[in-house]
């Protein structure tokens, strides 16, 4: 699997991304089969690159950690930097359920991710 992750507002700090299968906790990346890590900037855009995944119902989170602190930071619990998710669900007060953002993956897939940012 590639995602592209676009409208990056600068190439500071990284984007820390998260691959859940159907079953783990989504969009927290805990439990069986969870893939997470980071990959650098490069302008505005960010690719990562996913080789072997299994066969099935995924959903991702991203999220552009300028200070490479590997936290999303909050205020308020509001993100004060930007995040996004497959299959770029609407703005809601809430992160996305895992139906929300599910993707099939049936062999190789180009996922493109658009980065939303609140402050």
């Amino acid at each position: 699997m590639t995602i592209t992750i676009a409208g990056l507002r600068n190439d500071k700090g990284v984007v820390q991304y998260c691959a859940a299968p159907r079953g783990s906790a989504f969009p927290d990346c805990e439990g069986t089969g969870v893939i997470s890590g980071s990959v650098p900037i490069s302008g505005q855009s960010a690719t990562i690159t996913l080789p072997r995944l299994a066969n099935g119902e995924w959903a991702i989170a991203v999220f552009h950690d300028r200070n490479a602190n590997g936290e999303l930071d909050t205020f308020a619990g509001i993100p004060r930097e930007g995040y996004g998710f497959s299959r770029n669900p609407g703005f809601r007060p809430r992160a996305p359920r895992f139906d929300e953002a599910v993707i099939e993956l049936a062999g190789n897939a180009n996922i493109d991710i658009r980065m939303r940012y609140l402050f």
